[in-house]
């Protein structure tokens, strides 16, 4: 009797434990559920995004976008459900791999792809050939913005040479090289070229400058659309002549209206009177 009370002590421990055990897993486990049902379920809709990096002017296919659930309370107006409405629509402006398609990104259904289809209405494309200096060493890129600037050195201004910033605010569609034969003979060289968007009146501007003159880009930050404006620059008012900080010391100079009077002594001589200044 007294080799099962240990037994018995065990065996009612593991008991008492297993009870234990069930109760605590089913404590934990009514948390868990009053805790789920505590948080409310974010509610999402499908919504067409850029399945990889797209470039303006590319036309939309089926390996270009793909379908992902967005949650409804930050869905943007313009948002794109079903990508079947998607091809051969036309992107108008950059995207990056996951970004949301919009409406207001799109061109017009019907629009051919290339840089026609990302023109505004009422715009244009024109094209002007840079250097590497002007063209801000390859830094100018599709969709920044820049100011135009023209250095003029012929007619007028060969003795003093002038730079004015004629255009700002031009958006840039795209850059590209352009093969341009010197002479008969010659190996062609390669030509930068940058192509903005600009109204007729600026794309006149633009043309004669670039004919005229050295055109100069100048790259805007992208939340900068301010127009600034300018008067030009001439050569000859870069260096300036620099003033003393102490003038000189200069002797007074008599105001010609009030001149000095000389002082004299009358002589007399005989009948004659005169005058001895000193």
């Amino acid at each position: 009797m007294q080799r099962l009370q240990p037994m018995l002590i065990l065996i009612l421990a593991l008991v008492c434990g297993g009870t234990a055990a069930y109760m605590a897993s089913g404590w934990l486990k009514n948390n868990s559920l009053q805790a789920q049902k505590g948080v409310p379920k974010t509610e999402t809709t499908p919504v067409v995004v850029a399945a990889k990096e797209i470039i303006a002017g590319s036309v939309l296919s089926k390996d270009l976008v793909k379908v992902v659930e967005w949650p409804k309370e930050n869905l943007v107006a313009g948002a794109i459900a079903e990508p079947g409405k998607l091809d051969g629509r036309v992107i108008r402006q950059p995207l990056v791999a996951g970004e949301v398609i919009l409406e207001g990104k799109l061109a017009p259904m019907g629009t051919l792809g290339g840089m026609a289809g990302i023109i505004e209405n009422n715009r244009r494309a024109v094209t002007v050939k840079v250097d590497e200096a002007s063209g801000v060493a390859g830094f100018v890129m599709p969709g920044n913005r820049v100011d135009v600037l023209l250095t003029l050195n012929k007619s007028e201004f060969t003795d003093d040479p002038i730079t004015k910033m004629v255009l700002q605010n031009l958006l840039v569609l795209g850059i590209g090289q352009d093969l341009e034969l010197q002479k008969t003979g010659e190996k062609p060289k390669v030509v930068p070229t940058v192509t903005m968007e600009v109204s007729p009146e600026e794309g006149e501007r633009l043309a004669l400058a670039s004919k005229e003159g050295h055109i100069t880009l100048a790259l805007r930050g992208w939340a900068e659309n301010v127009t600034v404006p300018t008067v030009g620059i001439r050569t000859s008012a870069l260096v300036r002549s620099e003033k003393k900080s102490e003038p000189a010391f200069e002797a007074p100079i008599a105001s010609p209206s009030a001149p000095q009077k000389n002082t004299g002594v009358e002589v007399l001589r005989g009948v004659e009177k005169e005058v001895v200044n000193f």
